[in-house]
């Protein structure tokens, strides 16, 4: 029996009726699937764009012909603000909603009344001094023209071509539930009624009693290791927890168990918003008439997953093209100081607790390198003469740029350890797994903060889970920046490194 059956198999929730309704597994999702709010997004951008262009392209046409003169500076200006203002009022009318992907809206009318209330906002501030002539009205009735036109435009290409990916399995976004009941029927018929590529991905239940088997028409897909298993194997993207308000402490312990992996969880709204002590605060949001609480938000998604994997292109391949004429060099020093190769692979663990293979330079000798469970130390036998100079440079994780650039690891995350070390940190502090939701990285918070290096003690294996979770909860690229910077300082510092 796993540690997560012995915790909610209690003897009120255990029946002798028969074993869960088994069902087919959830089916996989395409392997490359686009973030909705990501595709959202760049119709608003195209939107953006659109205004821009119909505001300047007739100013442009017509001061060629010799039309008007206009101050560029406040046009352009005047153009910015005006796409801005029609980006803000169709975003709040949910023009941009990522559930309506399927069936994009259209409406005409609001896109016209946008523009016109945008016009009649800017008059008198900035407009009419921009073009210096008389001619301000002809400009901004081509210019709602152009706009509309162009608008309606962008939704009958999006419209279609959205649809027809929806179709594809493109925006395909999977939902299980957690809880056999009306909640759980609610979401699967909701979800079934309309096809927006939000798939129910199945209900999953540890209570096997004939009185909670398919109680609302729904066949249990299984337990909640089951549902672990599912997530780890990226066929759920949400997992909603819809248990009875009277089962506050199982809640509690079922969250902490699914919170370790890289979805997002909700929490039906009947539940106190102050279920998990250590969480931020939580937000409200709904499917259909289901009111959830949001327990956490999926870690770098939509767009910050992109930035995030440009980052790691970008800055990566520039430290491996100039650190490059050092590869010979440390291959030489490393050949001449001892025998033994001078690469060495290892295997730690990586996102989602998936292994991993890590590129290093050598820095042990070769008899010693077999035990890689033991962290290295101050004046560690083991480590070469020149390894140790590595380290104190960590030159020696030069090669793990490679493991960067083909997207197992990323230049900046929680450090990857080997699978002994998990078990053993994951035993002494409980929140230990929740750093396995984001690529391990090159350098990481915890390194930056105090952390790097060997763990000795219990608060030295505390304080660095608690700076990776707070990475993990807290990710931009400004702290990125920061990281990386305060790395290039603790490397030439040398603290911490033997």
């Amino acid at each position: 029996m796993s540690i997560v059956e012995a915790e909610l198999q209690t003897p009120s929730n255990i029946g002798t009726g028969p074993a869960i309704v088994s069902q087919p597994a959830p089916c996989k999702t395409p392997r490359r699937r686009m973030p909705r709010r990501l595709a959202a997004d760049l119709v608003g951008v195209a939107d953006i764009v659109a205004v821009m262009a119909a505001f300047l392209l007739p100013a442009l046409i017509y001061n060629q012909a010799g039309g008007m003169v206009a101050d560029w500076r406040l046009l352009i200006q005047s153009a910015f603000a005006a796409a801005v203002i029609v980006h803000m009022m169709l975003r709040l009318s949910g023009m941009y909603a990522p559930d309506r992907l399927h069936d994009l809206p259209l409406r005409p009318g609001l896109l016209f009344a946008a523009l016109a209330v945008t016009m009649l906002c800017l008059l008198g501030h900035g407009m009419p001094h921009a073009l210096r002539t008389d001619h301000e009205w002809i400009w901004l009735s081509v210019g709602l023209s152009a706009g509309f036109t162009l608008l309606l435009f962008n939704r009958a290409v999006a419209h279609p071509l959205y649809a027809a990916l929806t179709k594809k399995g493109v925006f395909d976004e999977r939902i299980a539930v957690f809880g056999a009941g009306s909640i759980a029927r609610r979401v699967k018929e909701h979800l079934e009624a309309v096809p927006s590529g939000i798939h129910f991905a199945g209900v999953f239940d540890d209570r096997m009693g004939t009185d909670r088997v398919d109680p609302e028409g729904l066949d249990v897909a299984g337990r909640l290791e089951d549902l672990v298993r599912a997530a780890r194997s990226n066929e759920i993207d949400k997992i909603i927890i819809a248990l009875p308000s009277s089962a506050d402490t199982r809640i509690a312990i079922i969250a902490r168990q699914l919170e370790v992996l890289p979805v997002s969880i909700h929490v039906v709204t009947h539940i106190s918003s102050d279920l998990l002590d250590d969480s931020p605060a939580h937000t409200v949001s709904a499917i259909g008439t289901v009111g959830l609480l949001d327990v956490k938000k999926k870690p770098i998604d939509d767009w910050q997953r992109i930035l995030k994997r440009g980052e790691d292109i970008l800055v990566a391949g520039g430290l491996l093209l100039v650190s490059l004429p050092l590869f010979p060099l440390i291959a030489l020093a490393i050949k001449l100081d001892s025998p033994g190769p001078i690469l060495f692979r290892q295997r730690r663990t990586g996102r989602n607790q998936t292994p991993i293979e890590i590129l290093k330079f050598r820095t042990m000798t070769l008899q010693t390198m077999g035990n890689e469970a033991q962290q290295a130390s101050v004046a560690d036998p083991r480590v070469t003469r020149i390894g140790r100079i590595l380290r104190r440079t960590s030159l020696d994780e030069l090669p793990q740029l490679f493991n960067v650039l083909t997207g197992e690891m990323s230049l900046v995350g929680p450090r990857p350890h080997l699978a002994e070390h998990d078990e053993r940190f994951a035993a002494i502090v409980r929140t230990y797994p929740h750093r396995h939701q984001v690529k391990p990285g090159l350098t990481g918070l915890a390194q930056v903060s105090g952390f790097r290096g060997e763990t000795r003690t219990r608060d030295c294996i505390e304080g660095r889970v608690a700076a990776d979770i707070a990475y993990v909860r807290n990710w931009s690229l400004w702290l990125d920046t920061k990281i990386i910077t305060q790395t290039v300082f603790a490397v030439l510092t040398g603290r911490n490194a033997y």
